[in-house]
Order: structure tokens, then C-alpha cells, then sequence
């Protein structure tokens, strides 16, 4: 096993782009946003609830940046100094289907609380 992996694992949240695929139709970038938690929880309720809220803002973010040119810049950078060029992502495990996730936050890590 991979020591760098990230699997998902309880007490996990995790926002979720879903691709909309209409059969027979090459994709138009269209996807859904979803929020999902990974069980059992063993973290107070409370703690669980500060990891969905900061889900929820976070995948506010999309809808924003449709709106503000000037706000999808600035997060563009930020996101560019944090994880690199996402054409630099290894997805040939994905490709290949020998591996059913990916993680490539290996550099980057977010301690702390709600932000």
C-alpha cells in the first residue's frame, strides 16, 4: 500500500463533484456538488457538524465564482501555491482502474477549525 494515500476513513467528510453524463452525449462540464460522510462516527456530533458546515461553505464557493471573475482569480492563485497545476495529477491508476480514489494533497495539509 502506498504510504502517501489518502482513503477515505470514519469521520470523514468529503465534497463530492459528480460529473452529469447524458448517455450517448459527449459531457458539457455540467456536475453536481454533494457532501458526503463517511460512518461510524466516533467524534462528538458537534465536531462532526463543524466539518459538514465547513463542507457546505466551501462548496458554496462554486456558484460564487460563477458570479466574480475577480473572487475565481484570487482563489485560482491560492489554489495554484497550494496543489499545483491539476494537469500534474497522476490519474493513471484511475485510468487503469486499479485504484478507486485519488489523493494528491500530499503537500498541503489544513490544520485547524472552523476558518
Amino acid at each position: 500500500m502506498d504510504p502517501t494515500r489518502e482513503d477515505m476513513k470514519p469521520n470523514d467528510v468529503a465534497m463530492i463533484l459528480r460529473p452529469i453524463i447524458v448517455e450517448g452525449e459527449e459531457w458539457d462540464g455540467g456536475f453536481e456538488v454533494l457532501i458526503a460522510g463517511i460512518g461510524p462516527i466516533t467524534m462528538p456530533e458537534d465536531s462532526i457538524r463543524e466539518l459538514i458546515s465547513m463542507a457546505m461553505l466551501v462548496a458554496t464557493t462554486i456558484p460564487m465564482m460563477e458570479e466574480d471573475v475577480q473572487l475565481t482569480e484570487k482563489i485560482m492563485i491560492e489554489c495554484a501555491k497550494l496543489y499545483g497545476d491539476a494537469d500534474d495529477v497522476d490519474i493513471q491508476n484511475m485510468i487503469d482502474g486499479t485504484e478507486n480514489s485519488l489523493s494528491f494533497t500530499i503537500n498541503s495539509k489544513t490544520v485547524g477549525g472552523m476558518q
